[in-house]
């Protein structure tokens, strides 16, 4: 579960509306309906803190690696890229459903799939000259 997924699902067992909980984080209600909808991230921690201290809940469990992958791939290649990068850790989570890898390892896999991903974002830029979204 995503970052937007996670914020919905807290604001919802909270009973507050998006307008409650913008007022809370201090942010406008469209950046509530922004992150819900996996359309953004927040691009600073203390908006991250806020929802923790908001929602009692660890930081971590709110916005994990894989969010920092998306959101990096946002930052880094647009939409597209964070889209594609969304859905190599949706397969990646589901080829280890029910799998026997440690924690450890999948974050060691996790990372090497979004290694590879930009690398080869930078070899078909090099190859053909242009962006390969």
């Amino acid at each position: 579960m995503m970052f937007g997924e996670k914020l919905k699902e807290l604001r919802v067992g909270r009973g507050y509306t998006q307008e409650k909980l913008a007022e809370l984080a201090d942010v406008t209600k469209r950046t509530i309906i922004n992150y819900e909808q996996g359309r953004c991230y927040p691009k600073q921690t203390e908006i991250i803190a806020r929802f923790a201290d908001i929602f009692n809940t660890p930081v971590d469990y709110l916005f994990t690696d894989e969010d920092r992958y998306v959101q990096e791939a946002a930052e880094r290649g647009g939409n597209s890229a964070a889209q594609d990068v969304s859905r190599l850790l949706a397969s990646a989570g589901a080829m280890f459903a029910g799998g026997s890898l440690s924690e450890e390892d999948k974050d060691k896999v996790i990372r090497k799939l979004n290694e590879l991903y930009w690398d080869s974002k930078e070899k078909n830029r090099a190859k053909y000259g242009k962006n390969s979204d």
